[in-house]
């Protein structure tokens, strides 16, 4: 233990005197083995099961520096999930079929997210508690930075869908984002607490969003050839 102590006060003091740019791809390599031994023992004891001492152990570096990098297992478990999830979140959408109907796209993007959270059940819904209200800024920005990737990219799709499924314009597609997300999530967390079954969660993902998908088109009356007024009922 004492060797081990020596060996890491050593190497910390060598860190010290490199230039600044090997210094950053240092902490970057550390950075990169800390999520990796994370990620590793999160998948094989569970989220619960694992210690900051086995992630550090595994990374090689002492638990001390892993504090450095990371104020609690919870914070490494948002740093291991936020770049999975962007990750997924950006494939997703790159793989949207461009001719299907809009509320299939989503339903391709959404499925995506499910199906990584399906992997691993314990661990989503370890993920979904501890992101849910956030304490820190570090993990409220990392949070920050995966919305805005989801709610642009939906934002993208209904973009190019805009003419063929007749939606409105002067829309603000960032808060449409935001009201879609808001429907899988809250969907997500009823799935992942067990309210229902994940065919279920699929099913009633996909009424909302055919719903909200109607709310946002042109209404008939914008659309009726001029001339031609809508019938109005008689009182």
């Amino acid at each position: 233990m004492k060797q081990a102590a020596q060996k890491r006060t050593a190497k910390g003091e060598a860190e010290k005197t490199l230039p600044i740019g090997r210094r950053e791809r240092n902490k970057q390599e550390k950075l990169g083995r800390i999520l990796a031994a994370a990620r590793d023992l999160f998948a094989a004891k569970g989220f619960s099961e694992t210690t900051t001492q086995e992630i550090a152990e595994r990374a090689d570096i002492g638990t001390g520096t892993l504090f450095l990098y990371a104020k609690s297992k919870e914070d490494l478990l948002i740093m291991v999930f936020k770049d999975e999830m962007i990750e997924t979140s950006q494939t997703a959408f790159r793989k949207v079929s461009p001719d299907m109907p809009l509320v299939d796209q989503l339903m391709q993007v959404f499925g995506a997210m499910v199906a990584y959270h399906n992997r691993d059940l314990p661990l989503a819904r370890a993920l979904i508690r501890e992101i849910t209200i956030l304490s820190g800024p570090d993990r409220k920005e990392d949070v920050r930075e995966l919305m805005r990737i989801i709610y642009g990219g939906i934002g993208d799709v209904i973009t190019a869908a805009r003419a063929r499924e007749r939606i409105r314009t002067g829309i603000d597609l960032v808060l449409v984002g935001e009201a879609l997300f808001g429907i899988y999530y809250v969907g997500l967390i009823g799935w992942l607490n067990g309210h229902m079954t994940k065919q279920a969660f699929l099913k009633r993902l996909r009424a909302k969003l055919a719903l909200s998908i109607d709310g946002l088109r042109v209404a008939a009356a914008e659309t009726a050839p001029a001339g031609r007024p809508t019938r109005s009922r008689k009182s």
